[in-house]
């Protein structure tokens, strides 16, 4: 009989301890989550908040707000399939007769344009609403980053005029009238070359 109830209370024992067990693994989840579902809200709270303050912000450098949290559409296709993406621009400004998209951003990562989901966020915000320039707008540091992106076709614009503003100085410092007929040569077929592209 005493065998049988020692082998019950290690049961209960065992019992116990496997429920305090469990218990503090899912406590431990749950308050995880808490903390973490807290620390997510603050950071939500704080920049909203941030976003207010943005306006103030812009204003007092001279842009004039013309919509807040403008809405437009990206659409495009996914194998003949026609989708629609809805845009959420933060701030829609004007400051000397130019339209600027501004995005605000706080936080750590996000605030630079090396954080690749803020870049391609401002990247489809350039090339699908009309607009005259892109403004990253760091809350945290009260700093405006205007941002330029540019095609390929832009790229290779810009390195073929810069090839051809090269050649042209250079065709201007050589000294014979022969060598300067060969450069002028060489430029109009470049330009009309680059003409037609």
């Amino acid at each position: 009989m005493d065998n049988f109830n020692s082998n019950l209370i290690s049961e209960q024992n065992i019992s116990i301890v496997l429920f305090l067990m469990l218990f503090s693994v899912i406590s431990y989840y749950k308050i995880k989550s808490f903390l973490k579902s807290r620390k997510i809200k603050r950071a939500f709270k704080r920049g909203s908040v941030l976003e207010k303050e943005a306006k103030y912000f812009l204003e007092k450098k001279g842009y004039h707000i013309i919509d807040e949290q403008s809405i437009h559409y990206h659409n495009y296709s996914v194998n003949g399939e026609a989708i629609q993406t809805k845009l959420i621009v933060d701030y829609v400004v004007r400051k000397n007769k130019k339209t600027y998209l501004v995005e605000v951003k706080s936080g750590k990562s996000a605030i630079s344009i090396k954080d690749k989901n803020t870049r391609r966020q401002l990247l489809e915000y350039d090339t699908v609403i009309e607009n005259d320039g892109v403004y990253l707008l760091d809350m945290e540091h009260k700093k405006m980053q205007l941002i330029k992106f540019y095609s390929k076709s832009k790229q290779k614009n810009t390195f073929f005029i810069s090839l051809i503003i090269i050649v042209a100085i250079l065709g201007i410092l050589l000294p014979f009238w022969s060598s300067k007929l060969i450069v002028i040569a060489f430029l109009i077929i470049a330009w009309f070359y680059y003409g037609k592209k």
